[in-house]
């Protein structure tokens, strides 16, 4: 008898093997509870535990979408039933058919819904330093695959495929960790670092997600758009600790107008179960409604809107890290102790805790899992409606296709621009013949953005002007309310300086869809011609320059317009005598970089100016600055060598002072408070000293000082040129006396208010730091600066590069007081005895998103010698 006892428990055995293996709980793997007190799992942890949950339990199987900037693997769990887990490429497949919806009738497409299963995304931790969530997707995690949930997760999981990233900036996730872990028990405890934890973007790594900069932001948007098309995705956050305890959606006002109806109705259904769960589960404090917008495209939690996916954002209080904190009644403001129809039930303070965080953001992770299962075909099936509508649905007024001319400026960055838009999974084609719209000719070889596809909400927001609605002010004739969410205006075509042609009416012409962006095959350059000419209106050539400069190339800049055989090439286009070595080099890097060479005998009678000054230095502070991490990243994928120059450097020894001029050429102060810049922290009176009351290690205290601003008065007089870009400027203002100064200082916010938009400007483009420009030009104003100009004293002078015109500034999202700014310069090249001083007051390489204004930074480093 016992004896078959013993074999029938082994066929069991043999027949259910995962289901007698027990999974490890994450307290017991980690040896302490998720979010106790001043402990937290770190990446390479988070990691290991997935990965053994992964060899326990069918129901969830690791996968690695990609590596992030340092090298790490990204990871997201699949999380479904044993059976969807055997057919997972069969839901994928139900997925892109419901979107590409194209053939599919709606009878077609109920059935899909009814065999589809529902996909959640659930991203945690893009911003490194709001880590609750990098914790809390391991318990999640094992209390679906346990069953330990409040529904039956088995049944759930039939209907439901969950996706879920524990971590999207593992970087800096484990920078974060270990830095917090260095200074427990010390008056540094919880404290920011003084680095960036993504190594281009900091913070700003929630800007990137239409312009796929960052390996992190490309790998998730494969997984959107390509890989698995979720028909729900939530990103979460942390906020700041004093007022509510969590934010869930609905959005704020004022709603895009691209995105479908449906879709809000979905983000509030799912917002709404959430916020109902929390309540009934006695979670305080969470309000929807207020503070975040529904307008921008460009974050993580805002760009699935447009290609018709239900995304949701939930902002939970944060903590110092892992470390508690204790919010007094009193510090919690008015509007968050006062009961309202979106915030009825106000937390009234007390200790806060990492664990709390993760509570609430466990049980909204799981409601939305259930409002998934419970909603599972209506999401299906009104997922293929909004792409069928996008396809299908055009209201009058609205564009039937965006057109981009074959002639471009810069033809290289227009390509780059269609790549960027084809990863986030927008349609292109390109024609086959002529054609003419409004008796405007454009070539075959033109590329044709039809309105007609499944993301057209998002190619159309890319691509279109925005016309933010008005702001409305504090009070009457008081300053304006701040947007709610980041920028007005981000139309991408006037960032990337591309001609974009919206056509409203129908046309005909014979298109060929494109599968990959069209790169020129490598041409032939003119080998036996005696110079070699690159245009300076491509940005690309700069990076061929900067390689040419290695091989010590003899380069000139010419002072006006080049014309030749066949071209006809801007002022300031690079010269470059056709040596053995040249020959060598320049095909590769003509390959490289898409740029085509031109061929000329006789440079002798041409005004040019030789380029020697190549050494360049860019500064970085210790306090993590986004604007100096862009700057890095544009060098870095424009090939441009540089040092990184910290306070140390501006200082010299006892024995003998600093030299920058010896090592430097151009030194770059990127977007910066002078006072930081300076001593390290803001001036008292700063809107941003708060962020600044924690003391941080003494190694990384101070800024560059006295010393350092003499440093650069020396480099300066000897030749040197400092850029300083957008507050930086203020460096220049308060210790060098150049004839310029902001003409916002003092400005009252009711007279003037411009909340991220495109500008338009006027550019001197015989100018060096002008150019390869055009003579308009359009600038994202962020934040920005009008730069009023004065006649010079001695041993300086000044040139205004580029400046706001009179009136009709505005190209893209909202302004008020533009006759504050009118006539006043943005951008100023000044010069003090044999050097240069580069005032840009607007963040001309902003995000890596403004291609379209490199040029006035990118001339600034390669300025050509002055006789």
């Amino acid at each position: 008898m016992r004896g078959k006892i013993f074999s029938f428990f082994c066929l069991l055995f043999l027949l259910f093997p995962i289901n007698l293996i027990a999974q490890t709980a994450p307290d017991k793997f980690l040896g302490h509870r998720v979010g106790a007190d001043r402990k937290l799992a770190d990446y390479n942890q988070i990691q290991a535990y997935f990965q053994k949950l992964d060899k326990e339990s069918g129901k969830i199987k690791v996968l690695t979408i990609g590596q992030s900037t340092l090298n790490k693997p990204i990871i997201i769990a699949v999380i479904t039933s044993e059976d969807n887990m055997a057919k997972l490429d069969t839901y994928r497949s139900i997925a892109k058919k419901l979107r590409d919806a194209r053939g599919l009738t709606p009878d077609e497409a109920r059935k899909l819904a009814k065999e589809g299963k529902v996909i959640v995304f659930i991203t945690c931790n893009l911003h490194a330093t709001e880590i609750g969530s990098s914790q809390m997707a391991m318990e999640f995690a094992y209390n679906l695959v346990t069953g330990k949930t409040p529904f039956d997760a088995d049944k759930v999981l039939e209907d439901v495929i969950v996706l879920i990233a524990p971590t999207i900036s593992p970087d800096g996730q484990q920078m974060v960790t270990d830095w917090y872990r260095k200074y427990v028990g010390t008056e540094y405890e919880g404290g920011r670092m003084p680095w960036l934890y993504q190594h281009y973007a900091g913070h700003d790594n929630n800007r990137d997600w239409f312009m796929l900069n960052l390996a992190e932001t490309k790998a998730v948007t494969k997984v959107m758009y390509h890989d698995w098309i979720p028909q729900i995705h939530i990103d979460q956050h942390e906020m700041g600790p004093s007022g509510a305890r969590l934010w869930i959606p609905p959005f704020a006002n004022p709603p895009n107008p691209n995105v479908h109806p449906l879709l809000w109705r979905g983000v509030a259904l799912c917002g709404m179960n959430m916020a109902y769960d929390l309540q009934k589960n006695g979670f305080k404090g969470v309000q929807y409604g207020q503070e975040y917008a529904g307008w921008w495209d460009g974050a993580c939690d805002n760009t699935p809107w447009f290609h018709n996916t239900i995304c949701l954002l939930s902002e939970a209080a944060e903590v110092r890290v892992a470390s508690p904190i204790n919010i007094d009644a009193a510090e919690i403001s008015k509007s968050y102790i006062e009961k309202s129809m979106q915030f009825p039930d106000p937390w009234t303070g007390g200790w806060w805790r990492l664990r709390d965080i993760v509570d609430y953001e466990l049980t909204l992770s799981l409601s939305l899992v259930k409002t998934a299962y419970l909603h599972k075909e209506e999401f299906l099936y009104d997922f293929y409606r909004m792409c069928k509508d996008s396809i299908e649905k055009r209201e009058e007024g609205q564009p039937y296709a965006f057109v981009i001319p074959k002639k471009q400026c810069d033809y290289p960055t227009a390509l780059r621009m269609l790549d960027i838009l084809m990863s986030a999974g927008v349609e292109i084609s390109q024609a086959k013949e002529d054609f003419v719209i409004s008796d405007k000719l454009y070539p075959a070889g033109s590329f044709v953005i039809l309105m007609s596809q499944p993301y057209r909400p998002y190619a159309q927001a890319l691509l279109e002007i925005q016309k933010h609605p008005d702001l409305k002010r504090q009070y009457p004739n008081g300053p304006f309310l701040p947007l709610a969410y980041d920028n007005a205006g981000w139309t991408l075509p006037l960032q990337m300086g591309i001609t974009c042609d919206q056509i409203n009416n129908p046309f005909k012409v014979k298109l060929t869809k494109l599968s990959k962006v069209p790169y020129p095959s490598p041409t032939r350059f003119p080998e036996a011609a005696s110079y070699i000419v690159l245009d300076s209106r491509l940005n690309a050539s700069y990076s061929v320059i900067f390689s040419l400069i290695k091989t010590k190339a003899e380069i000139y800049r010419s002072k006006d317009i080049v014309k030749g055989e066949g071209f006809e090439a801007a002022a300031g286009s690079f010269i470059v005598k056709n040596t053995p070595q040249v020959r060598k080099a320049l095909p590769a890097l003509l390959d490289k970089w898409h740029v085509m060479a031109f061929g000329l005998e006789n440079t002798a009678d041409m005004p040019k100016a030789s380029l020697k000054r190549f050494r360049i230095g860019l500064y970085q502070s210790w306090r993590s600055n986004m604007d100096e991490g862009w700057t890095r990243y544009v060098f870095d994928d424009l090939s441009i060598p540089f040092t990184t120059l910290h306070n140390k450097d501006f200082k010299g020894t006892k024995k003998k002072k600093v030299n920058l001029r010896e090592k430097y050429d151009v030194i770059v102060f990127a977007d910066e408070n002078a006072n930081i810049i300076k001593t390290g922290r803001p001036s008292r009176t700063s809107r941003y000293a708060r962020y600044f009351s924690r003391s941080i290690p003494p190694e990384y205290e101070g800024g560059i000082g006295k010393e350092g601003v003499e440093a650069l008065k020396s480099f300066i007089e000897q030749g040197g040129i400092l850029v300083t870009l957008q507050g930086a400027c203020g460096l220049a203002f308060d210790d060098f006396n150049v004839p310029a100064g902001n003409a916002l200082e003092r400005v009252d916010r009711s007279k003037f208010s411009c909340p991220g938009s495109i500008l338009r400007v006027k550019v001197d483009n015989k100018s060096p730091i002008g150019y390869g420009m055009p003579i308009e030009a359009a600038i994202m104003f962020y934040r920005g600066m009008a730069l009023s100009t004065r006649p010079p004293s001695v041993g300086w002078d000044r040139k205004v590069v580029a400046r706001f015109p009179e009136d009709d500034m505005l190209l893209s999202g909202w302004l008020f007081g533009e006759d504050v700014i009118a006539r006043k310069a943005a951008v100023v090249d000044t010069t003090y005895e044999k050097g240069h001083i580069i005032l840009i007051g607007f963040p001309c390489q902003h995000r890596a998103q403004s291609h379209g204004t490199y040029k006035f930074l990118l001339n600034a480093l390669l300025y050509p010698e002055v006789k």
